[in-house]
């Protein structure tokens, strides 16, 4: 025997191991002599752990995938490479897998979780691919099932593509009904699809009236708008800017809707812009025309460019964010928007011209603007006056000096303006009565007598009647006080209120404080106004603060009316 056989035999022989579990049921066998220590331990404990127990069962096999599924997959195990880019092969993929699976329905009964970026048939596993086309098909029987937002914007792909749509008219209305169904539930589903559906309509060549007013329309009509304005102020010999369009200029309140537009100040949204437009149009449209004239004088570019840059030209992206293909190059076309507004594809790249290079509302623009609402509101004293901003002097000055003048005008257009003072009328009618009598001899005196008249009027009704026949000529002579034009004598006045609003007007012409303003008694003031335009032509009560007033000058012809 040798000196390792005899090594081994001891080995075997001690007590120590002959009482060991894991060698007292082994019979010896040989067996290599390299082998790992993980081996030789791991064969002992899969022993152990499986002595006296039962046997694990079997594991339930997965319902297999339908075979429509399986052959979606193959599409992309043979195009492997192309799942690597979205913006070249793999939206390619996605069309290809998009088109096998277009008229393909489902019925699996499942949720899905799926939260995923740029989501697509490949990354689902096949649990969310059958909850995806399950939900598909109820959207497509007219219903709106709750779905993950990736599963919404997985659709929009296949629409924008005409994955089971005809692209056009069709894949348009899918699109939007898809938008409007779920951006309110899946708030981030809002921005994107409104921007591809913009670009659908373009894309496709549909109808512009599918076009949504976006924020860079109204400002490049505006832009358009004001540069043409520029155009004819330059080319003129100067003088007041026309108030009705003359000589190729727009009109004042078409200047101020387009500085509204372009301008980062919202001035559309001020109370005293609203109330009055006419003022303050006017004074918009002179100081532009001074800005003009500053720039063009003083300056390398003009008022406009300077504002917002020349006419420009870039690069355009279709459904940006979106995984699309087409299977074809767009033919070159050219979508025009406005004159100046236009969508260009050559050799499939599409281009955006605009009239600016600036596609967003201007500062310094917005400080102008500014300063004429809060300007004008000093010099008219306006009860909420505004902040002042910062502005350069010779712009601050020319806001001043056009309000000045606007205010000059108004003065002279309102002295102009013939007043008759009817307080004094009968006193003078009182006079020239006193001198005629004592003019007349006796006999003139006997001649004069004559019989009563018809109908008494008296002084007071006859002033009254002559002060509103000289202010209204279209009130026919003989014609009770208080009657609307055209009324029968006696037939009382035309105007007709209901019973909350004749208690106010007693309380109003009682002198009683009425309650502060609410909104019903704001809606009983504008049907009361309402009423009596056809009679005085104005408002006969207004608020002051928040408490409704009488207007002073109509006191007498609501009493009439009243009775």
């Amino acid at each position: 025997m040798s000196r390792a056989d005899d090594i081994v035999s001891k080995i075997l022989s001690s007590d120590r191991y002959e009482q060991s579990r894991v060698f007292s049921q082994r019979v010896y066998r040989d067996e290599p002599i390299l082998r790992t220590g993980a081996d030789a331990f791991g064969q002992a404990y899969r022993q152990v752990r499986t002595e006296g127990q039962a046997p694990a069962p079997e594991r339930p096999r997965r319902a297999a995938m339908p075979k429509r599924y399986r052959e979606m997959r193959a599409i992309a195990r043979k195009h492997r490479g192309w799942a690597t880019s979205y913006a070249g092969g793999g939206s390619r993929l996605f069309y290809l897998q998009g088109k096998h699976m277009e008229d393909f329905e489902d019925d699996y009964d499942g949720v899905s979780r799926l939260s995923q970026y740029y989501p697509t048939y490949n990354e689902m596993s096949d649990h969310d691919l059958r909850c995806y086309f399950t939900w598909r098909t109820r959207l497509r029987a007219g219903q709106t099932p709750e779905a993950p937002t990736s599963f919404l914007y997985v659709h929009a792909y296949e629409l924008l593509c005409g994955i089971g749509v005809e692209p056009g008219q069709e894949g348009f209305a899918q699109l939007e009904r898809l938008w409007h169904a779920y951006k309110e539930v899946a708030p981030s589903f809002r921005i994107l699809p409104s921007r591809w559906i913009h670009d659908y309509v373009i894309y496709y060549g549909l109808d512009r009236s599918l076009l949504e007013p976006g924020e860079g329309t109204p400002l490049m009509r505006g832009v358009v708008l004001l540069q043409e304005a520029q155009r004819v102020l330059l080319a003129s010999t100067g003088g007041p800017w026309p108030a009705t369009g003359d000589e190729g200029l727009p009109s004042e309140e078409d200047v101020l809707d387009a500085l509204c537009a372009l301008s980062r100040y919202r001035a559309e949204r001020s109370r005293y812009v609203r109330e009055h437009r006419e003022d303050v149009a006017a004074v918009c449209a002179r100081v532009f025309g001074r800005m003009v004239e500053h720039c063009h004088k003083r300056r390398k570019t003009d008022y406009m460019e300077g504002l917002f840059g020349g006419p420009a030209k870039r690069v355009y992206t279709m459904f940006p964010n979106a995984i699309f293909w087409a299977p074809e190059q767009h033919p070159d076309v050219t979508y025009e928007i406005a004159p100046t507004e236009r969508y260009l594809c050559r050799n499939g790249f599409w281009w955006y011209e605009t009239p600016c290079s600036r596609v967003e509302t201007n500062r310094e623009l917005g400080n102008l603007m500014h300063a004429i609402d809060c300007r004008m509101r000093m010099a008219t004293g306006d009860k909420h006056p505004l902040k002042e901003r910062s502005l350069p002097k010779y712009q601050g000055k020319f806001v001043d000096e056009e309000i000045a003048a606007l205010l000059k005008r108004r003065a002279e257009e309102e002295a102009s303006r013939i007043r008759i003072d009817w307080s004094e009328l009968r006193g003078i009618r009182s006079a020239s009565v006193r001198t005629r009598e004592a003019l007349l001899t006796d006999e003139e005196r006997a001649d004069e007598e004559a019989p009563a008249a018809p109908m008494a009027v008296d002084e007071d009704t006859a002033l009254e009647h002559a002060s509103r026949t000289i202010d209204d000529p279209g009130v026919p002579v003989g014609a009770p006080v208080g009657a609307p034009v055209g009324a029968p004598v006696g037939a009382g006045t035309a105007v007709e209120l209901t019973d909350e609003q004749l208690r106010l007007l007693r309380s109003l012409l009682d002198g009683e404080v009425p309650p502060a303003a609410t909104p019903f008694l704001s809606l009983v003031v504008d049907a009361i106004n309402e009423a009596f335009l056809d009679v005085v032509g104005d408002t006969v009560v207004e608020f002051d603060g928040d408490v409704p007033v009488l207007v002073e000058d109509y006191e007498q012809d609501v009493r009439n009316a009243l009775g």
